[in-house]
């Protein structure tokens, strides 16, 4: 898909990374520490500059590639780096993707997430033909949760060992969105 792809909300920008996203990128992913680190293993305090630049590279490679489409979240106004939001493990066989999302610490409780998610339900139902998206939590991540049923993702259960965090397999709660649990035609 092109790398041109560039979606406005009355509130936010979404486009693939930029080069130029680095410092921005990491900042945030610095601040939100706390919040990241129980949820996502790549998050600690050792993500430096040089990670940050080959996960950069390697997104653009990937949507290049239509093998996951990234997204950086910016405020529409003040053009801050607010988050990422992206479909991953896309498969033809089942026509469906599954969706991670995070939002930098200073930015939440603002609806940021969940706006963000229409923008990849667009993408991935509208642009690519998908007919389902699955979020994947924590069972202890109540922000994302709270995320998925605000955006109108529906709760289909706790799935046995289907994480991996720290070489240990842990229980997930699975959410999924279908294009009727959305408002996309209106």
């Amino acid at each position: 898909m092109n790398l041109d792809y560039i979606y406005h909300t009355p509130r936010l920008t979404l486009r693939p990374y930029k080069s130029a996203d680095l410092l921005p990128h990491l900042e945030a992913v610095h601040e939100s520490l706390p919040e990241l680190t129980p949820w996502l293993e790549w998050c600690g305090d050792s993500y430096n500059q040089h990670d940050a630049n080959e996960w950069i590279a390697t997104s653009r490679v990937n949507w290049r590639s239509d093998v996951c489409y990234e997204l950086a979240i910016f405020d529409r106004c003040s053009d801050t780096f607010v988050g990422s939001i992206s479909l991953y493990d896309v498969l033809c066989n089942s026509n469906s993707a599954n969706v991670g999302y995070w939002i930098r610490s200073s930015q939440h409780r603002k609806g940021i997430a969940s706006e963000a998610l229409y923008v990849i339900c667009r993408l991935a139902f509208i642009s690519l033909g998908l007919t389902r998206l699955d979020i994947v939590t924590h069972p202890d991540n109540i922000a994302s949760q709270r995320t998925a049923l605000s955006s109108g993702a529906k709760f289909e259960g706790l799935l046995r060992n289907k994480i991996m965090m720290y070489g240990q397999p842990l229980d997930a709660n699975l959410y999924s969105i279908i294009p009727s649990d959305t408002n996309l035609n209106e």
